[in-house]
């Protein structure tokens, strides 16, 4: 003896599809007073329309390969408390030879006000104009809602869920098969695994919680929050915060009016156009963007950072990973490690903490200190006073914009080279070991050796000091 099973069912309609043997047509109309209109189902497709009457309208399909089977399946509808429409199938053991399969489609037609729930198994769930708050629980089927009121709940496992027009608060629960929502004026919950995630004109808050599946969402107008793994996050046009967690996937945001939060691993974060505070925490991933509002706080490791057009103070922490920055419209610090820096354009201070590797910074209207090692320091156009402390690298200074701010380079085995412009005011002391201090500017020299220089500068004022161990020491004209 054998009894057919869910999985078996699903094989035998999927793989075979027999003809169909035996035929029955089920129709009813109750009339609805009030209460919660509820259909409980499985093998087969459940369809859902609505109208202005009050009445509640089933038609259910009834099919199987075995007639004496089939005439056993039942649909039933009562209307007491509500309206309650069931269907059952035989519970007797019986052989079958062959391909044996059967299945139930019911169409129902609700008045628009109706509060419904649906539950199905094996089979799919299409929804359309529903008007009250409503909830569809689904296994192995996909599940489609059109044109809704009202808040929506909607379940589902191995099967896709498409959500369309719905006007209220909509709550999206699905493993193992894709959610597809468009359009939602109410608040936007999901909740997905191993599938993608697509939302398109969710008018207020969207929070997803995905895993092993992309994530997309465009022209959001709250709050956006995702929690994503091992798959992209791409998100555009969001009129409010946006807040991303995702592990092994790449991050992708731009036009966000909101502030945004990032924090990823093992992949690259990109944005553009933030127009408020921007923070992102990697872990061995590149961070990569521009035009941010606000101020932006930054860390990653083992990964480039190259970020442009900040609006606001900029803080970038790294290790093993170059730091590029460039157009920060604010003070700029950076502390890394083994990885090179590069500063184009501060409109305030940059300050930098870095170690085995070189720093190069030019256009900085503030004042720049730079602590670094075995790497080249680059200043260039520099309007306040400049801190540099190098071992084992050079430092070169250039474009010099103030006539009076003070210098202070410290650096060992390598070479120190400044370039002085002619309205300079400065009072120097230059000295080195196993090196020598060269010049070809005009300088009043007090004391003078092979490896030191103490003199004035346009008549003194400010103070430079330059310290090398094992190189040399040039002044030269700008």
């Amino acid at each position: 003896m054998s009894r057919i099973s869910k999985w078996s069912f699903v094989i035998l309609i999927a793989l075979t599809a027999p003809l169909f043997g035996y035929e029955r047509t089920i129709t009813r109309t109750l009339t609805y007073r009030s209460g919660r209109i509820m259909i409980d189902h499985k093998f087969g497709a459940v369809s859902v329309r609505t109208h202005k009457s009050n009445t509640v309208d089933l038609r259910a399909e009834i099919r199987a390969s075995d007639e004496e089977f089939g005439r056993q399946i039942d649909v039933t509808a009562s209307d007491e408390g509500g309206i309650v429409i069931r269907s059952s199938y035989p519970t007797s053991e019986r052989r079958h030879f062959g391909n044996f399969s059967y299945s139930v489609e019911i169409s129902v037609v609700i008045p628009d006000s109706a509060p419904l729930s649906v539950h199905n198994r094996f089979g799919s769930i299409d929804a359309e104009g529903i008007g009250a708050s409503s909830e569809f629980i689904n296994s192995q089927g996909s599940v489609e809602l059109r044109s809704s009121r009202g808040a929506q709940r909607i379940e589902n496992a191995f099967g896709s869920i498409r959500v369309t027009d719905s006007l209220g608060d909509t709550a999206v629960q699905n493993q193992n098969g894709s959610v597809e929502v468009d359009h939602v004026e109410g608040n936007l919950t999901i909740g997905d695994r191993f599938a993608t995630v697509r939302v398109n004109r969710a008018t207020r808050n969207v929070t997803i919680n995905n895993q092993n599946g992309s994530v997309e969402v465009t022209d959001a107008g709250g709050a956006t929050k995702i929690v994503n793994s091992f798959a992209t996050v791409s998100v555009r046009n969001v009129n409010g915060s946006l807040d991303v967690t995702n592990q092994n996937g790449r991050v992708e945001a731009t036009n966000i009016k909101g502030s945004a939060f990032f924090r990823s691993s093992f992949a690259t974060t990109t944005f553009s156009n933030i127009d408020r505070d921007l923070t992102v925490e990697s872990q061995n991933g590149r961070v990569e963007g521009n035009t941010v509002g606000g101020k932006a706080t930054i860390k990653t490791s083992f990964a480039t950072v190259d970020v442009h057009d900040i609006s606001g103070p900029t803080r970038i922490t790294n290790s093993n990973g170059n730091v590029v920055a460039a157009d920060i419209r604010g003070p700029l610090t950076v502390d890394t490690r083994f990885g090179l820096v590069r500063a184009e354009r501060i409109h305030g201070a940059l300050d930098v903490e870095n170690a085995n590797a070189g720093v190069t910074a030019s256009e900085i209207a503030g004042s720049a200190r730079v602590h670094t090692s075995f790497g080249s320091v680059f200043l260039k156009s520099i309007e306040g006073p400049i801190d540099v402390e190098n071992q084992n690298g050079g430092v070169a200074v250039s474009g010099l914009r103030g006539t009076c701010d003070p210098i202070t380079i410290k650096t060992s085995f390598s070479s120190v080279k400044v370039a002085i412009p002619a309205s300079a005011h400065y009072s120097i002391d230059a000295r080195t070991s196993f090196g020598s201090v060269n010049t070809d500017v005009p300088i009043l020299i007090t004391q003078k050796s092979d490896n030191t220089l103490t003199g004035t500068i346009g008549g003194g004022g400010c103070k430079m000091d330059l310290t090398t161990n094992n190189g040399s020491i040039t002044l030269t004209r700008e």
